[in-house]
């Protein structure tokens, strides 16, 4: 009993401090405030007569030293080699570590489905740092470049640091370090990135909105910087009770979408010529999208010939990354 409220204490902290990601059609209609963290477990691997694989660590002070995770398709990544573990050859005895989202199944031992898993980590040596790249690098008193993390820290790299892909042969670049990247780091003893994996970005770009004097204006590809983005289209969008409201044809077809005008559909976003992504009517406070009919978070708006839709939602199901500056 001690041990279950021990975890259930620690979920508190974690669901005060952390926004859990919604399941895909409760993504719109409650959109996260602030981008999702992680959560870090490790420990060796234990007997256990279940699916995923048993880790237990010696700190007692560790709600989570006893811990099942389950890897599915999450990367399992050799720290001393950068390059793919293979999880079929890890052993009784082994460590391993494992990031997973805060959301985790309530069982004893609690259950947790990874994102990242890290092995052989050379004796003496630290652990990488798995992260999510929430806004647009900028320029440290130490000649460097610092990126805000998920979960309130920072990345921050020089020209010293090296860069590698997930599984590809392409060229990585600081450049590439984009809103909503997933990266393993490897840090030197003073806190700087030495080694960045970068794992295939999910989203089709990224979303900057910022308000001000004149309304709530959005960026697709761009964060307002003067130099960087003056060639960058601004999108205007519409406040109201209900939220910031993004026109659908300007910011998807910033983001490379077709948007075409349906009698009895209305506004229908196009991915390509022939596949649809989502179609909303004025009015309407759902969606019809591949996966179905989906509420949103505020019925679609039409005013003066352009229609709209809450931000959060619109950006969910044009897959991009929402930066909240």
């Amino acid at each position: 009993m001690k041990k279950l409220l021990s975890i259930l204490t620690a979920l508190a902290a974690l669901s005060a401090a952390l926004c859990v990601p919604a399941a895909a059609e409760e993504a719109a209609s409650a959109a996260a405030e602030t981008a999702p963290a992680f959560v870090r477990v490790w420990g060796r691997v234990s007997p256990w007569d279940g699916l995923g694989i048993l880790l237990k660590n010696g700190d007692r002070d560790d709600p989570l030293n006893e811990v099942v995770i389950h890897t599915g398709e999450a990367p399992a990544v050799d720290a001393a080699t950068g390059l793919p573990l293979d999880l079929e050859a890890v052993r009784e005895g082994d460590v391993l570590y494992a990031w997973a989202g805060p959301a985790m199944a309530l069982s004893l031992p609690p259950q947790l489905f990874a994102e990242v898993v890290v092995g052989n980590v050379p004796a003496g040596g630290a652990a990488p740092e798995y992260c999510e790249i929430v806004g647009r690098g900028r320029a440290s008193a130490a000649g460097g470049t610092v990126f805000p993390l998920a979960g309130g820290g920072t990345l921050e790299v020089t020209d010293k640091t090296a860069y590698s892909p997930w599984l590809t042969r392409q060229i990585v670049r600081m450049e590439d370090l984009t809103p909503g990247t997933r990266a393993l780091v490897w840090k030197s003893a003073a806190g700087g990135a030495e080694k960045v994996l970068v794992f295939p970005y999910g989203y089709r770009g990224y979303v900057t909105a910022l308000a001000g004097k004149g309304g709530v204006e959005a960026m697709v590809n761009g964060g307002f910087d003067p130099e960087l983005d003056k060639d960058v289209p601004r999108i205007s969008c519409l406040q109201t009770e209900a939220g910031v409201m993004a026109p659908i044809r300007a910011l998807a077809e910033a983001a490379g979408y077709s948007v075409v005008w349906d009698r009895n559909r209305g506004a229908v976003v196009y991915d390509g010529e022939e596949n649809p992504v989502l179609s909303a009517r004025p009015g309407d406070a759902a969606l019809q999208t591949p996966k179905g009919e989906t509420t949103v978070s505020a019925p679609c708006l039409k005013q003066d010939g352009t229609t709209y839709l809450p931000l959060e939602d619109l950006c969910y199901w044009l897959n991009l990354y929402l930066v909240r500056e």
